[in-house]
């Protein structure tokens, strides 16, 4: 007997709808193909059901449109062209639709592979941020998905976690499905189709452009900021702009600079390429933003080889080789040349050698000179009275100056032989002897050292 999954309510077999909140009664099969088993998930246009194909006895996801915005002619054509779109971009990250068709009572639904798996916003409440090594081959992942889209002339214009689904591969972690094209828009064709009428807003106000919260015309470059506040919000487990509600977060996108992601988060010790790339995809200008191939070729370059996509998130744990130094501009990379370091590197080597040279001469002529002004000192006797000393050696005698004192106190008889130990030292310094001695101090004044 058909049961509602909402309240539990059954009903006879020719019910296909709960009556009190409009829920699909379960199980129900739609076209005679697709046995409706149990609800997944719920959004604000639709409700995802698990389902079973019954000629190929494969288990599939059907999305299907409420029942109110089935007879909205609107809603009906952005429905209809979601699983269009999805189906013909035909990308491996993109989820895949494989049929679409409508119900006895006319509600639309199509089918698409089923995603066994978490999305990344689920991720994301769990590990709060996630470390570059993984963060950046899910983003790349992204990148790519909506590369294809762009390419088929269609804007996505509602990325956000809860729309890249990690489902679960043995092979390969973290594989990357982007869905939900619900409210994409085709650049190409059908202009006067109304479904992206002028001053209308669509899409999450925290990832939402500039240009999109105003309401004007988008195009890729608008798909690029919702990639940057991803980003973001991966990196620091924080979003750039979060405002009291919906109009004054859209307010931030419009007017408010984002701070930088290694000034919001310093405790992860993010590079300052991040903070280059991430504030260029957020641009108010769409023209300042890079194209999703650069902002991928950036990502990429922050962590190079560090972890291959066939890796699992365990066997990444190994340590890799820092990150080369900064650059002026990380979305395109700069290749600096060894052979103009080693030029630097020769040149410092030359010049410390030519400091060291001169510096062990130049104490050389020092300790000469040192010498040969002690040698007459050591010849003569002792002289009763001190003589003037000449004057480069002037300040020497003022530092033994003290000294004498304690020799004039012989008759205490407690220290009898530290005057004669003190006496050398004072009498060495301050004894130029006349004649050849004191010619040799004269000549050896001016050393070139």
């Amino acid at each position: 007997m058909p049961r509602c999954p909402t309240c539990q309510s059954e009903y006879a077999e020719d019910v296909s709808y709960c009556p009190r909140d409009g829920a699909a009664l379960l199980p129900a099969v739609l076209e005679g193909r697709y046995r409706l088993l149990s609800q997944l998930g719920a959004g604000g246009m639709g409700v995802v059901y698990l389902a079973e194909h019954l000629g190929l006895r494969k288990s599939v996801a059907v999305k299907l449109l409420r029942g109110e915005l089935s007879r909205d002619p609107t809603f009906t054509r952005r429905f209809e062209q979601e699983a269009i779109a999805a189906s013909q971009i035909g990308h491996e990250h993109i989820v895949n639709v494989t049929d679409l068709g409508r119900t006895p009572t006319g509600e639309l639904f199509y089918v698409m592979e089923l995603l066994e798996g978490e999305s990344l916003g689920a991720l994301l409440l769990r590990e709060r941020s996630l470390p570059l090594w993984r963060a950046v081959p899910i983003l790349t992942q992204v990148c790519r998905a909506l590369e294809a889209a762009h390419a088929r002339g269609i804007v996505h214009r509602d990325v956000k976690p809860q729309n890249v689904m990690l489902p679960r591969r043995q092979e390969q972690a973290d594989f990357v499905k982007v869905v939900d094209f619900g409210i994409s828009k085709v650049m190409q064709g059908q202009p006067a189709s109304g479904l992206t009428e002028a001053g209308a807003i669509l899409g999450t106000a925290n990832y939402m452009a500039p240009e999109q919260a105003a309401g004007g015309p988008v195009d890729a470059r608008a798909d690029v900021y919702s990639v940057g506040v991803l980003t973001y919000e991966v990196c620091t487990g924080t979003l750039p702009f979060r405002g009291d509600n919906t109009f004054a977060t859209l307010l931030q996108h419009l007017e408010a600079t984002a701070e930088p992601p290694s000034r919001r988060r310093p405790d992860l010790g993010l590079p300052p390429e991040l903070d280059v790339l991430v504030l260029s995809a957020l641009a108010k200008d769409p023209a300042a933003r890079p194209t999703l191939e650069a902002f991928r070729a950036g990502l990429e370059a922050l962590v190079p080889g560090r972890v291959p996509l066939q890796l699992t998130p365990a066997m990444a744990t190994s340590r890799v080789p820092a990150l080369p130094p900064a650059v002026a501009e990380p979305i395109e990379p700069i290749v600096v040349s060894t052979q103009n370091l080693e030029a630097v590197h020769r040149a410092r080597r030359g010049g410390l050698l030519v400091g060291g040279v001169g510096t062990l001469l130049l104490l050389g002529g020092m300790g000469l000179w040192a010498a040969t002004s002690r040698t007459p000192a050591v010849e003569p006797p002792a002289v009763s009275s001190p003589v003037e000393a000449p004057a480069p050696v002037a300040e020497i005698p003022k530092e033994s100056a003290p000294t004498p004192a304690p020799a004039e106190r012989p008759p205490e008889g407690e220290q009898p032989e530290a005057p004669p130990k003190k006496q050398p030292p004072r009498v060495k310094p301050d004894k130029p002897r006349p004649g050849k001695a004191q010619d040799k101090v004269q000549d050896l004044k001016p050393n070139p050292f």
